[in-house]
C-alpha cells in the first residue's frame, strides 16, 4: 500500500476552477493533481473495454490531452453539477464512444506523454476479475486509490505525532489480515507485543487511528467534491465498497 506520502494530492475545485485563467503554473498544478489522481481509474476503465496494455496507455494520454490539457472538461466543469469524479467519467465515456465509432487513432498526445505510464508501472496492473464493468474497474481503482493515500497520510500524522505503537497496533491487527493476508492476532497478544496494560489499552489505540483515518478521508473528500453534501455521498459510496469487499473475503 505504498510508502510514506510528504502530503496528499488535492483537486479542490478552486483550483480547478483557477485553471481558466492564463497562469501556466497553476494550470500545471491542476494537470499534476489531476493525473496523479485518476490515471489508474482510467487506464483501469480501458482495459476493462478490452484494450491491450499499450492501447490504454496510449489512450489514457490522449484522453488527458484532449479534455485536460487543451482544457475541454476544466473549461466547462461546474461543481454543482457533481463531484469531478463523475464528471470525469463521463467526459471518458463520451470521449471513448467517439472514438470507437470514427474507427481511426488520432496521435494527439505529446511525444514524451503527459503522465507517466511506464511498462514498469503497468505492467503487473490489471484490473480485479471481480469488477466485471469498465465503471465498476474505474471506481475500484478510483477508491483503492484514494485509500492507500490516506493510509500513507494517517500513518505519517501518527508517527509525527509521537503514536508510533498506535499505528502498528492498527495495522497489525486491522489491516495486515486485509493486505497481507496475515492471520488474526488477538488483543491480548497485540498487548504483550507491545508492552500495553490490556486488551482494551490496545483497542483504544486502533480507535485512535480509525478516528484519524476517518478525519483524512472525509477532508480530501470534501476537497474533491466542493461540498459537505458531496463529500458525504462519496464517503458512503466507499463505505458500501469496503462492506462489499469485506463480504467477499
Amino acid at each position: 500500500m505504498g510508502g510514506m506520502a510528504s502530503e496528499l494530492p488535492v483537486t479542490r475545485w478552486s483550483l480547478i476552477l483557477g485553471a481558466r485563467t492564463l497562469d501556466q503554473t497553476r494550470q500545471r498544478l491542476v494537470l499534476d493533481n489531476i493525473t496523479n489522481t485518476y490515471w489508474k481509474p482510467i487506464y483501469c476503465y480501458l482495459r476493462k473495454r478490452g484494450y491491450s496494455n499499450e492501447e490504454a496507455k496510449d489512450l489514457t494520454q490522449d484522453f488527458f490531452h484532449e479534455f485536460i490539457l487543451k482544457g475541454k472538461l476544466l473549461q466547462t466543469a461546474d461543481k454543482e453539477l457533481g463531484c469531478f469524479r463523475q464528471l470525469l467519467r463521463t467526459a471518458l465515456k463520451r470521449f471513448i464512444s467517439n472514438f470507437e465509432r470514427d474507427k481511426k487513432r488520432a496521435i494527439r498526445h505529446p511525444k514524451k506523454g503527459i503522465v507517466s505510464l511506464s511498462s514498469a508501472e503497468t505492467g503487473n496492473f490489471d484490473t480485479p476479475a471481480s469488477e466485471d464493468t469498465p465503471q465498476q474497474a474505474f471506481d475500484y481503482a478510483w477508491i483503492t486509490n484514494l485509500l492507500d493515500k490516506i493510509l500513507e497520510e494517517t500513518k505519517r500524522q501518527c508517527y509525527e505525532s509521537g503514536q508510533e505503537i498506535h499505528w502498528q497496533v492498527f495495522h497489525i491487527k486491522v489491516l495486515a489480515p486485509i493486505l497481507e493476508g496475515a492471520n488474526d492476532v488477538s488483543m491480548k497478544e497485540i498487548s504483550r507485543m507491545y508492552g500495553l496494560e490490556d486488551a482494551n489499552q490496545a483497542n483504544r489505540r486502533i480507535v485512535t487511528v480509525k478516528r484519524c483515518f476517518g478525519r483524512i478521508l472525509k477532508q480530501r473528500l470534501r476537497d474533491l467534491t466542493g461540498s459537505d453534501s458531496g463529500a458525504e455521498a462519496e464517503f458512503l459510496e466507499i463505505m458500501r465498497f469496503l462492506s462489499e469487499k469485506s463480504a467477499r473475503l
